[in-house]
Protein backbone atom coordinates (compact mmCIF):
# COMPACT_ATOMS: atom_id res chain seq x y z
CA UNK A 1 0.00 0.00 0.00
CA UNK A 2 1.32 3.45 -0.94
CA UNK A 3 1.81 5.85 1.94
CA UNK A 4 0.87 9.53 1.98
CA UNK A 5 1.91 12.12 4.56
CA UNK A 6 -0.15 15.30 4.75
CA UNK A 7 1.35 18.10 6.83
CA UNK A 8 -0.13 21.38 8.10
CA UNK A 9 0.42 23.16 11.37
CA UNK A 10 -3.30 23.23 12.14
CA UNK A 11 -5.90 20.64 11.16
CA UNK A 12 -8.79 21.57 13.40
CA UNK A 13 -11.67 24.03 13.34
CA UNK A 14 -13.98 25.32 10.64
CA UNK A 15 -11.58 26.84 8.11
CA UNK A 16 -11.76 26.09 4.41
CA UNK A 17 -8.19 24.78 4.45
CA UNK A 18 -9.08 22.15 7.05
CA UNK A 19 -12.08 21.02 5.00
CA UNK A 20 -9.86 20.62 1.94
CA UNK A 21 -7.21 18.65 3.84
CA UNK A 22 -9.80 16.23 5.20
CA UNK A 23 -11.39 15.84 1.76
CA UNK A 24 -8.00 15.06 0.22
CA UNK A 25 -7.27 12.54 2.97
CA UNK A 26 -10.61 10.80 2.45
CA UNK A 27 -10.09 10.64 -1.32
CA UNK A 28 -6.60 9.20 -0.86
CA UNK A 29 -7.87 6.53 1.55
CA UNK A 30 -10.65 5.66 -0.91
CA UNK A 31 -7.99 5.32 -3.63
CA UNK A 32 -6.00 2.83 -1.56
CA UNK A 33 -3.43 5.06 0.12
CA UNK A 34 -2.35 4.79 3.74
CA UNK A 35 -2.69 8.38 5.01
CA UNK A 36 -1.09 10.05 8.03
CA UNK A 37 -1.79 13.69 8.90
CA UNK A 38 0.95 15.57 10.77
CA UNK A 39 -0.05 18.74 12.65
CA UNK A 40 0.63 20.66 15.84
CA UNK A 41 -3.06 21.26 16.48
CA UNK A 42 -5.36 18.57 15.16
CA UNK A 43 -8.87 17.19 15.47
CA UNK A 44 -8.22 13.50 16.03
CA UNK A 45 -11.91 12.58 15.73
CA UNK A 46 -12.32 14.31 12.35
CA UNK A 47 -9.05 12.87 11.01
CA UNK A 48 -9.92 9.32 12.03
CA UNK A 49 -13.42 9.74 10.56
CA UNK A 50 -11.92 10.09 7.06
CA UNK A 51 -9.76 7.02 7.56
CA UNK A 52 -6.46 8.78 8.23
CA UNK A 53 -4.05 8.51 11.15
CA UNK A 54 -3.38 11.67 13.21
CA UNK A 55 0.19 12.37 14.28
CA UNK A 56 0.88 15.31 16.57
CA UNK A 57 4.05 17.33 15.98
CA UNK A 58 5.73 19.06 18.90
CA UNK A 59 5.29 22.84 18.95
CA UNK A 60 7.59 25.71 19.95
CA UNK A 61 6.08 28.47 22.13
CA UNK A 62 8.04 31.52 20.93
CA UNK A 63 8.42 33.45 17.69
CA UNK A 64 6.31 33.02 14.59
CA UNK A 65 9.28 32.26 12.34
CA UNK A 66 10.87 29.82 14.80
CA UNK A 67 7.54 28.04 15.23
CA UNK A 68 7.25 27.53 11.49
CA UNK A 69 10.84 26.40 11.02
CA UNK A 70 10.61 23.92 13.89
CA UNK A 71 7.37 22.44 12.58
CA UNK A 72 8.86 22.10 9.10
CA UNK A 73 11.98 20.37 10.42
CA UNK A 74 10.14 17.94 12.71
CA UNK A 75 7.34 17.09 10.27
CA UNK A 76 9.74 16.56 7.36
CA UNK A 77 11.86 14.24 9.47
CA UNK A 78 8.84 12.17 10.57
CA UNK A 79 7.46 11.96 7.02
CA UNK A 80 10.72 11.20 5.19
CA UNK A 81 9.94 7.52 4.55
CA UNK A 82 6.49 8.11 3.03
CA UNK A 83 5.96 7.59 -0.69
CA UNK A 84 4.46 11.07 -1.13
CA UNK A 85 4.62 14.08 1.19
CA UNK A 86 1.93 16.72 0.69
CA UNK A 87 2.56 20.02 2.45
CA UNK A 88 -0.07 22.69 2.94
CA UNK A 89 2.20 25.70 3.15
CA UNK A 90 4.08 24.76 6.33
CA UNK A 91 6.92 22.57 5.05
CA UNK A 92 10.10 23.71 3.35
CA UNK A 93 10.49 20.52 1.31
CA UNK A 94 7.71 18.27 -0.01
CA UNK A 95 6.59 16.39 -3.11
CA UNK A 96 3.33 18.31 -3.49
CA UNK A 97 2.87 21.84 -2.17
CA UNK A 98 -0.66 23.21 -1.87
CA UNK A 99 -0.76 26.96 -1.38
CA UNK A 100 -3.87 28.48 0.16
CA UNK A 101 -2.83 32.11 -0.07
CA UNK A 102 -0.45 34.52 -1.77
CA UNK A 103 0.42 36.78 1.13
CA UNK A 104 2.59 39.13 -0.91
CA UNK A 105 -0.09 39.92 -3.49
CA UNK A 106 -2.92 40.12 -0.95
CA UNK A 107 -1.00 42.50 1.32
CA UNK A 108 -0.05 44.76 -1.57
CA UNK A 109 -3.67 44.94 -2.79
CA UNK A 110 -5.07 45.68 0.68
CA UNK A 111 -2.47 48.24 1.81
CA UNK A 112 -0.68 49.55 -1.27
CA UNK A 113 2.66 48.55 0.29
CA UNK A 114 5.05 45.63 -0.07
CA UNK A 115 4.80 42.85 2.49
CA UNK A 116 7.38 43.43 5.27
CA UNK A 117 10.49 41.34 4.78
CA UNK A 118 10.19 39.84 8.27
CA UNK A 119 6.67 38.47 7.73
CA UNK A 120 6.93 34.80 8.70
CA UNK A 121 4.47 33.45 6.14
CA UNK A 122 6.03 35.55 3.41
CA UNK A 123 9.50 34.28 4.27
CA UNK A 124 8.26 30.69 4.19
CA UNK A 125 6.58 31.14 0.81
CA UNK A 126 9.66 32.80 -0.64
CA UNK A 127 11.87 29.90 0.44
CA UNK A 128 9.43 27.29 -0.87
CA UNK A 129 8.85 28.96 -4.23
CA UNK A 130 12.19 30.55 -5.09
CA UNK A 131 14.12 27.42 -4.16
CA UNK A 132 11.53 25.05 -5.75
CA UNK A 133 11.09 23.01 -2.58
CA UNK A 134 8.46 20.81 -4.25
CA UNK A 135 7.89 18.60 -7.27
CA UNK A 136 4.39 19.90 -8.00
CA UNK A 137 2.69 23.09 -6.85
CA UNK A 138 -1.10 22.96 -6.51
CA UNK A 139 -2.58 26.44 -7.02
CA UNK A 140 -6.18 27.13 -6.03
CA UNK A 141 -6.89 29.40 -9.03
CA UNK A 142 -5.42 30.67 -12.26
CA UNK A 143 -5.00 33.97 -10.45
CA UNK A 144 -2.65 32.29 -7.96
CA UNK A 145 -0.82 30.48 -10.75
CA UNK A 146 -0.16 33.76 -12.58
CA UNK A 147 1.13 35.43 -9.41
CA UNK A 148 3.64 32.71 -8.47
CA UNK A 149 4.86 32.47 -12.04
CA UNK A 150 5.43 36.22 -12.24
CA UNK A 151 6.63 36.87 -8.71
CA UNK A 152 8.77 33.80 -8.04
CA UNK A 153 9.52 32.48 -11.52
CA UNK A 154 7.84 29.13 -10.95
CA UNK A 155 7.55 27.40 -14.36
CA UNK A 156 4.01 26.68 -15.52
CA UNK A 157 4.71 22.98 -16.07
CA UNK A 158 5.39 22.65 -12.32
CA UNK A 159 1.92 23.98 -11.43
CA UNK A 160 -1.51 22.36 -11.46
CA UNK A 161 -4.71 24.29 -10.71
CA UNK A 162 -7.24 22.58 -8.45
CA UNK A 163 -10.19 24.73 -7.41
CA UNK A 164 -11.34 24.20 -3.82
CA UNK A 165 -14.68 22.52 -3.22
CA UNK A 166 -17.76 23.04 -1.09
CA UNK A 167 -19.51 20.59 1.20
CA UNK A 168 -22.44 19.38 -0.88
CA UNK A 169 -24.04 17.74 2.16
CA UNK A 170 -24.43 21.10 3.94
CA UNK A 171 -24.65 23.70 1.20
CA UNK A 172 -27.81 22.75 -0.67
CA UNK A 173 -29.90 25.09 -2.77
CA UNK A 174 -33.00 23.13 -1.79
CA UNK A 175 -32.63 24.43 1.79
CA UNK A 176 -32.74 28.06 0.71
CA UNK A 177 -36.31 28.89 1.67
CA UNK A 178 -36.48 27.06 5.00
CA UNK A 179 -33.02 27.96 6.31
CA UNK A 180 -33.00 31.50 4.96
CA UNK A 181 -36.40 32.41 6.36
CA UNK A 182 -35.28 31.54 9.87
CA UNK A 183 -32.29 33.88 9.77
CA UNK A 184 -34.30 36.69 8.20
CA UNK A 185 -36.82 36.42 11.04
CA UNK A 186 -33.97 36.64 13.56
CA UNK A 187 -32.78 39.81 11.83
CA UNK A 188 -36.31 41.25 11.75
CA UNK A 189 -36.42 41.37 7.95
CA UNK A 190 -39.50 41.27 5.76
CA UNK A 191 -39.62 39.25 2.55
CA UNK A 192 -39.26 42.41 0.43
CA UNK A 193 -36.22 43.83 2.23
CA UNK A 194 -33.05 43.15 0.20
CA UNK A 195 -30.25 41.69 2.33
CA UNK A 196 -26.66 42.04 1.13
CA UNK A 197 -24.01 40.02 2.90
CA UNK A 198 -20.35 39.15 3.23
CA UNK A 199 -19.17 36.01 5.02
CA UNK A 200 -15.57 35.39 6.06
CA UNK A 201 -13.58 33.38 8.57
CA UNK A 202 -11.78 36.62 9.42
CA UNK A 203 -9.48 39.40 8.13
CA UNK A 204 -12.05 42.12 7.39
CA UNK A 205 -9.37 44.30 5.80
CA UNK A 206 -8.45 41.73 3.16
CA UNK A 207 -12.11 40.95 2.38
CA UNK A 208 -12.96 44.61 1.81
CA UNK A 209 -15.56 45.02 4.56
CA UNK A 210 -14.97 48.79 4.76
CA UNK A 211 -15.41 49.16 0.99
CA UNK A 212 -18.61 47.09 1.15
CA UNK A 213 -20.03 49.34 3.88
CA UNK A 214 -19.15 52.50 1.99
CA UNK A 215 -20.80 51.14 -1.15
CA UNK A 216 -23.93 50.20 0.76
CA UNK A 217 -24.11 53.69 2.26
CA UNK A 218 -23.89 55.26 -1.20
CA UNK A 219 -26.69 53.04 -2.46
CA UNK A 220 -29.09 52.67 0.44
CA UNK A 221 -28.38 55.11 3.28
CA UNK A 222 -31.58 57.09 2.90
CA UNK A 223 -35.06 55.68 2.22
CA UNK A 224 -34.29 52.10 1.25
CA UNK A 225 -35.23 49.18 3.48
CA UNK A 226 -32.16 47.21 2.37
CA UNK A 227 -29.92 45.73 5.05
CA UNK A 228 -26.36 44.37 5.46
CA UNK A 229 -25.15 41.21 7.20
CA UNK A 230 -21.41 40.76 7.87
CA UNK A 231 -20.38 37.38 9.27
CA UNK A 232 -16.87 36.75 10.51
CA UNK A 233 -14.35 36.85 13.32
CA UNK A 234 -12.67 40.23 13.73
CA UNK A 235 -10.64 41.15 16.80
CA UNK A 236 -10.90 44.88 16.07
CA UNK A 237 -14.59 45.33 15.31
CA UNK A 238 -14.70 48.84 16.81
CA UNK A 239 -13.44 50.70 13.71
CA UNK A 240 -16.13 49.04 11.59
CA UNK A 241 -18.86 49.96 14.05
CA UNK A 242 -17.53 53.53 14.05
CA UNK A 243 -17.55 53.56 10.24
CA UNK A 244 -21.18 52.44 10.18
CA UNK A 245 -22.09 55.29 12.54
CA UNK A 246 -20.10 57.78 10.47
CA UNK A 247 -21.85 56.63 7.29
CA UNK A 248 -25.28 56.79 8.90
CA UNK A 249 -26.04 53.08 8.40
CA UNK A 250 -25.51 51.70 11.91
CA UNK A 251 -29.16 50.63 12.17
CA UNK A 252 -28.99 48.84 8.83
CA UNK A 253 -25.92 46.67 9.50
CA UNK A 254 -25.71 43.46 11.55
CA UNK A 255 -22.40 41.84 12.51
CA UNK A 256 -22.47 38.15 13.47
CA UNK A 257 -19.69 35.75 14.53
CA UNK A 258 -19.02 32.58 12.51
CA UNK A 259 -21.13 29.53 13.34
CA UNK A 260 -20.97 25.91 12.32
CA UNK A 261 -24.15 26.11 10.22
CA UNK A 262 -22.92 29.13 8.28
CA UNK A 263 -24.98 27.98 5.31
CA UNK A 264 -28.04 29.45 7.04
CA UNK A 265 -26.56 32.92 6.59
CA UNK A 266 -25.98 32.35 2.87
CA UNK A 267 -29.56 31.21 2.40
CA UNK A 268 -30.84 34.44 3.98
CA UNK A 269 -29.02 36.69 1.50
CA UNK A 270 -30.40 38.27 -1.65
CA UNK A 271 -26.86 38.96 -2.90
CA UNK A 272 -23.35 38.16 -1.75
CA UNK A 273 -20.80 41.00 -1.99
CA UNK A 274 -17.13 39.97 -1.89
CA UNK A 275 -15.35 43.30 -1.91
CA UNK A 276 -11.76 42.03 -1.73
CA UNK A 277 -9.35 43.83 -4.04
CA UNK A 278 -7.32 40.62 -4.32
CA UNK A 279 -8.05 37.10 -3.07
CA UNK A 280 -6.39 33.88 -4.19
CA UNK A 281 -9.70 32.04 -4.29
CA UNK A 282 -12.43 32.98 -1.81
CA UNK A 283 -14.21 29.87 -0.53
CA UNK A 284 -17.20 31.89 0.59
CA UNK A 285 -17.87 32.97 -3.00
CA UNK A 286 -18.15 29.33 -4.07
CA UNK A 287 -20.28 28.52 -1.02
CA UNK A 288 -22.64 31.38 -1.80
CA UNK A 289 -22.91 30.16 -5.40
CA UNK A 290 -23.78 26.65 -4.22
CA UNK A 291 -26.57 28.09 -2.08
CA UNK A 292 -27.99 29.94 -5.07
CA UNK A 293 -26.94 33.45 -4.08
CA UNK A 294 -26.07 36.06 -6.76
CA UNK A 295 -22.46 37.23 -6.33
CA UNK A 296 -20.86 40.65 -6.81
CA UNK A 297 -17.06 40.74 -6.77
CA UNK A 298 -13.97 42.04 -8.55
CA UNK A 299 -11.84 40.28 -11.19
CA UNK A 300 -8.93 39.73 -8.80
CA UNK A 301 -10.81 37.04 -6.87
CA UNK A 302 -9.94 33.49 -7.88
CA UNK A 303 -13.45 32.11 -7.40
CA UNK A 304 -14.71 34.62 -9.97
CA UNK A 305 -13.18 32.27 -12.55
CA UNK A 306 -16.12 29.93 -11.85
CA UNK A 307 -18.84 32.50 -12.59
CA UNK A 308 -20.37 32.23 -16.05
CA UNK A 309 -23.12 33.63 -18.26
CA UNK A 310 -25.01 36.63 -16.87
CA UNK A 311 -23.20 36.22 -13.56
CA UNK A 312 -20.06 37.55 -15.28
CA UNK A 313 -21.78 40.96 -15.48
CA UNK A 314 -21.31 41.23 -11.72
CA UNK A 315 -17.57 40.63 -11.83
CA UNK A 316 -16.81 44.34 -11.79
CA UNK A 317 -13.68 45.32 -13.73
CA UNK A 318 -13.18 48.39 -11.56
CA UNK A 319 -14.04 47.61 -7.95
CA UNK A 320 -14.94 50.87 -6.19
CA UNK A 321 -17.66 52.01 -3.80
CA UNK A 322 -19.45 53.60 -6.77
CA UNK A 323 -19.38 50.52 -9.01
CA UNK A 324 -20.41 48.25 -6.13
CA UNK A 325 -23.26 50.57 -5.23
CA UNK A 326 -24.52 50.59 -8.82
CA UNK A 327 -24.49 46.78 -8.99
CA UNK A 328 -26.23 46.45 -5.63
CA UNK A 329 -28.98 48.89 -6.59
CA UNK A 330 -29.54 46.99 -9.83
CA UNK A 331 -29.93 43.65 -8.06
CA UNK A 332 -32.12 45.11 -5.33
CA UNK A 333 -34.55 46.40 -7.94
CA UNK A 334 -34.69 43.30 -10.15
CA UNK A 335 -35.89 40.19 -8.25
CA UNK A 336 -36.33 38.29 -11.52
CA UNK A 337 -32.65 38.84 -12.37
CA UNK A 338 -31.67 37.51 -8.96
CA UNK A 339 -33.61 34.32 -9.72
CA UNK A 340 -31.72 33.86 -13.01
CA UNK A 341 -28.34 34.46 -11.39
CA UNK A 342 -29.23 32.10 -8.56
CA UNK A 343 -29.90 29.23 -10.96
CA UNK A 344 -26.75 29.98 -12.97
CA UNK A 345 -24.56 29.99 -9.87
CA UNK A 346 -25.95 26.70 -8.56
CA UNK A 347 -25.19 25.09 -11.91
CA UNK A 348 -21.68 26.56 -12.07
CA UNK A 349 -20.85 25.39 -8.55
CA UNK A 350 -22.23 21.87 -8.93
CA UNK A 351 -19.02 20.23 -10.16
CA UNK A 352 -16.80 21.88 -7.54
CA UNK A 353 -17.55 19.77 -4.49
CA UNK A 354 -15.12 18.77 -1.75
CA UNK A 355 -15.20 15.18 -2.99
CA UNK A 356 -14.34 16.24 -6.54
CA UNK A 357 -11.50 18.42 -5.25
CA UNK A 358 -10.09 15.54 -3.22
CA UNK A 359 -10.14 13.16 -6.18
CA UNK A 360 -8.41 15.70 -8.40
CA UNK A 361 -5.60 16.30 -5.93
CA UNK A 362 -5.08 12.57 -5.34
CA UNK A 363 -4.77 12.09 -9.10
CA UNK A 364 -1.69 14.33 -8.99
CA UNK A 365 0.16 11.91 -6.71
CA UNK A 366 0.23 9.17 -9.32
CA UNK A 367 1.50 11.69 -11.88
CA UNK A 368 4.70 12.15 -9.87
CA UNK A 369 5.90 8.58 -10.16
CA UNK A 370 8.68 7.33 -7.93
CA UNK A 371 11.05 9.65 -6.09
Amino acid sequence: MKSLAIAARRVEGLSGAVSLILAEARAAVDAGWSVTIFAQRLDEVAIKAVGATPRRVRSWPWGSWLKRRLFAALAERQARDFDVVHGHGDLLTQDVLSLHNCVHAAFEAATGHALPANDAVGRMHALQLEQRRFRLLVANSKLMQADVERRFGVPSDSIAVAYPGYDEARLRFTDRISRGSQIRRELGLGVDQPLFGLVTSGDFEKRGVALFLRAFALAFRDASTARVLVVGKETRLGPYLDLCAELGIAQKVSFRPPRRDVESYYHALDAYVHAAQWEEFGMTVLEAMACGVPVICGPQVGAAELLSGESREYVLPNLTAETLATAMVRLAGEPSRRVLLSAANVEAAASHTLAAHGRQVVSFFDRLGKK
